[in-house]
């Protein structure tokens, strides 16, 4: 694949996403308005915590997907579709396998709901919505297989393109049945309907443009291979349990201090998750260029396209925290009303956790794309401990913000740096990873110190509409103009506007 197919395929995977992601938000708001209004918010905080136990339970993948992934690297470069098929064939099996674990591990949980959730709900409709979502986990693992080979092909597009299609008409439903019965039942059997049809469709599609993988039973891993399948799993089952610890435990560890926080809180994040989903969409084209890239380049030119996508990928966090951390509330009083409005020490809590995921994943993923992942096992285990002792201490100490707080310190205190220092010295061959360090907690403490002033600053004007689109549009000229007075002599910024957004400006206006 060469350098302009690849430049392609990462615009339309992010168009796509981008344009997907903006529709399901505006979606999405007008099906959560529905939902506290007709349903209530104690519903929405148990869906919330039934979804971070299942998210815990999954842990059975051990991290086999991202190592399928990377091995698919190599034989979609050289097109060797029998090494292909052999891999997705066998990581259907162990996909099937990992389905039926799941379920199993979710009906022994079950008695222990009642541990987790403090609801004035009977326990009986609890244990339902977790079946419900139960099955509907396992059976994803069904047929969701083949989709590992349209995100190596760089074709993520496509899966977007049916995601907005089966959402748009989820939601749409989903809207009648709240309006019209009140059922938060129905309306969990519509999202896990729709869900369904959505991973079969994607099967169907990924049949039709890969057909060489119905034969798939003609091929086996050869041993090689099994070992290095078994390998790479044994080195992520270590990322897998921090990333379930670090994303799935917050909202357990928060409904045990106040339930019904879990809700509001999720108020919030449904913006946040929306406007990470378009920047993980950015993020995953990235990664999968840096896949291919992994038996191209070396480590100078690795090392150059890694500062690009950090000067990039620090703009799109700041730029996105920035405007959260200013617009927020008033999007929550102009959304639901002034009742959903959570205390200030939660809300910068969301906000630095929201800002700490997107700007540290340029480290992870250059990391993982090239096999490094191989040597994180201890100091991911040292994360995920240190995030649940923290997060109790801090939780007492402080009440819901301490366990959002801990994920961060957590990350400080073991991979932040760790991560840094094996990407820098074994992937770069440099030793200056500490600036690394310097530079992302600056921005970050640059980040929350810009939000607080601003705030002050655009609390003197109304909240309304009208207002609100001013203080957007404020707030965004503001932080561009920062950005570009802070970097804009760095020879990577220079480096940017040269050979990425210059050549797009020249092609439009051939266009137009």
């Amino acid at each position: 694949m060469d350098s302009d197919s690849k430049v392609k395929n990462v615009a339309r995977n992010t168009m796509m996403g981008v344009f997907n992601n903006l529709v399901l938000v505006a979606l999405n708001l007008i099906s959560r308005r529905l939902f506290l209004r007709f349903i209530g918010i104690e519903y929405l905080s148990i869906g919330q915590i039934i979804n971070n136990i299942l998210g815990i339970l999954a842990f059975s993948e051990l991290g086999v997907t991202n190592s399928v992934l990377y091995m698919l690297y190599r034989p979609v470069a050289e097109g060797d579709k029998e090494k292909i098929a052999r891999i997705v064939g066998s990581y259907k099996k162990i996909n099937r396998a990992i389905g039926c674990v799941l379920f199993a591990l979710g009906l022994v949980c079950l008695p222990f709901l009642s541990k987790f959730i403090n609801t004035s709900i009977s326990i009986n409709t609890v244990r339902l919505v977790y079946l419900m979502n139960l099955l509907y986990s396992a059976s994803s693992y069904f047929c969701s297989y083949r989709q590992v080979l349209i995100n190596a092909n760089q074709k993520s597009y496509i899966i977007s393109r049916v995601s907005l299609m089966v959402n748009f008409m989820s939601i749409v439903v989903q809207c009648a049945v709240i309006y019209i019965t009140h059922n938060y039942l129905l309306y969990l059997a519509v999202t896990i309907v729709m869900g369904l049809v959505q991973n079969i469709i994607i099967y169907r599609i990924a049949g039709n443009m890969f057909p060489f993988l119905k034969e798939y039973h003609r091929y086996r891993l050869e041993k090689q291979e099994s070992r290095q399948l078994a390998e790479n799993v044994k080195s992520l089952f270590s990322v897998k349990i921090c990333g379930i610890v670090i994303n799935n435990t917050d909202n357990i560890l928060v409904s045990m201090v106040n339930t019904l926080m879990v809700g509001y809180c999720a108020n919030y994040t449904i913006i946040s998750t929306r406007i990470r989903g378009i920047i993980t969409i950015f993020h995953n084209s990235i990664m999968y260029s840096m896949g291919i890239a992994s038996v191209e380049k070396g480590s100078e030119e690795k090392y150059i396209l890694f500062k690009k996508f950090l000067l990039i990928n620090t703009f799109l966090a700041g730029f996105t925290s920035f405007l959260m951390g200013v617009l927020w509330d008033d999007f929550i009083i102009l959304w639901l009303g002034p009742d959903y409005l959570i205390p200030k020490i939660v809300f910068y809590s969301i906000l630095l956790n929201y800002y700490w995921v997107i700007v540290t994943a340029g480290i992870w993923i250059f990391r993982d794309t090239n096999g490094l992942f191989v040597y994180v096992k201890r100091m991911l285990l040292v994360n995920a401990i240190l995030n649940l002792v923290i997060s109790v201490i801090l939780g007492r100490l402080m009440g819901v913000a301490g366990v959002y707080y801990a994920t961060i310190i957590a990350d400080v205190l073991s991979n932040f740096w760790f991560d840094a220092k094996l990407v820098y010295e074994k992937l770069f061959q440099k030793r200056a990873f500490w600036k690394y360090n310097t530079y992302i907690l600056l921005n970050a403490i640059g980040v929350l110190f810009l939000v607080t002033g601003m705030k002050r600053l655009v609390s003197m004007l109304d909240v309304s509409i009208a207002m609100w689109l001013v203080k957007a549009a404020i707030s965004a000229i503001v932080y561009i103009v920062l950005f570009i007075l802070l970097y804009g002599r760095t020879d990577t910024f220079k480096n940017i506007v040269q050979t990425i957004i210059m050549p797009r400006m020249r092609k439009m206006r051939k266009k137009s």
